[in-house]
This record gives structure tokens, C-alpha cells and sequence, in this order.
């Protein structure tokens, strides 16, 4: 006789044939008896054999397990930062990314940090004090050149990239001399 423990007891629907699990259970627990010492069978063993009852009379173990907040505990004991004042520092950071959403909520075009973007408001005017300007591809691929150019980060990729061109392309030297000369001009 095969029984599945798992797909009985976390169904979302209460199958009415759990009496072969409890005798699994049961018999289970005999035969890890003969190999265990009893300091191994703690209250969160002999819990096992009561979970089937339970199931025939609370319903479903998905509408009372508690997994869902252990993880939502998770992500608050995260936010602790002063171990002498955990209340504290859980309590500011809760604050501050509530109040993060609430703003990202209320700007067009921003991505907000935990609700999905199906649920932003669809605010298209900017807060008071603010103007909006919208810039076309060419200015902002104009800026980007711009700020390329002038970041001494960027220039050891570009001289390793010059090395790529004139290796891989023999052909074009007028063109990457072109192209070197350009870029010297405009240091």
C-alpha cells in the first residue's frame, strides 16, 4: 500500500481517505523507535501523528500554516542594524521604505521597490516644485558621447578597443587612423 504523506496533508482540498496515513505514520515512528535513542523523539516528532487529525478537523494546512510570515520575519530581522535596538531599527527602516513606495507611487517612470508595476497610479504630472523636460535620442546620445569622452574610467577600454579594430580589421588602418585622430582632438 503506497501512500503519499505529503500530497494528503498539504492538499488543497481534504481527501477523506487520510486513516492510511495515520497507520503510516504510526508504524513509522515504531520502526524509527528500534533505531533512535528517546532523546531523539522531542514533541515535534509525536506532532507527526497528530497532523492528520488535525486535517479532518481544521481543513486545509495551507490556511493555517505559518511559513509565509517566517518569511516576512526574515526580511524584518534584515532591517536590524543596532543589535541593542532592534524594535528601533526594524520600526525606522518599515517607515522608510513605506514611504519610499507611497512617494514612487505618486512619479511617472519610476520603478518602485516592492510593489508590482501593474499597481502604480497612473500619475502623469509632476509634484509641485517640479518640471519635467523630455530630451530626444539625439541630445542624449549626444550627452552620453560627451560624458564617455571625458572620464579617464573610460579611456583604457577605449585604447583596448583601437587595439581590437586595427587587429581584427586590417583593411580599414585609414579609417582607424581617422578614427585615433578624432579621438585625440577631442582630449
Amino acid at each position: 500500500m503506497s501512500v503519499e504523506i505529503p500530497s494528503s496533508i498539504y492538499a488543497k482540498y481534504v481527501c477523506f481517505c487520510l486513516k492510511p496515513v495515520v497507520s503510516v505514520v504510526v508504524v513509522t515512528l515504531c520502526l524509527l523507535e528500534k533505531y533512535f535513542p528517546p532523546s531523539f523523539f522531542d514533541i515535534m516528532v509525536h506532532l507527526a501523528v497528530h497532523l492528520v487529525r488535525e486535517v479532518r478537523l481544521c481543513g486545509p494546512v495551507y490556511f493555517r500554516w505559518i511559513y509565509p510570515f517566517e518569511r516576512y520575519m526574515k526580511v524584518l530581522k534584515g532591517y536590524v542594524q543596532n543589535r541593542t535596538r532592534p524594535e528601533g531599527c526594524i520600526a525606522e527602516r518599515y517607515i522608510a521604505e513605506e514611504a519610499v513606495e507611497f512617494c514612487t507611487q505618486h512619479l511617472s517612470d519610476v520603478s518602485t521597490v516592492g510593489v508590482p508595476s501593474s499597481q502604480k497610479m497612473g500619475v502623469s504630472k509632476p509634484l509641485s516644485g517640479c518640471t519635467v523636460s523630455v530630451v530626444d535620442q539625439d541630445l542624449l546620445n549626444q550627452a552620453h558621447l560627451y560624458v564617455l569622452m571625458n572620464t579617464e574610467e573610460v579611456l583604457p577600454y577605449i585604447e583596448q578597443h583601437m587595439i581590437h579594430i586595427k587587429t581584427a580589421y586590417p583593411k580599414f588602418r585609414k579609417r582607424t587612423k581617422w578614427l585615433q585622430d578624432t579621438l585625440q582632438g577631442s582630449k
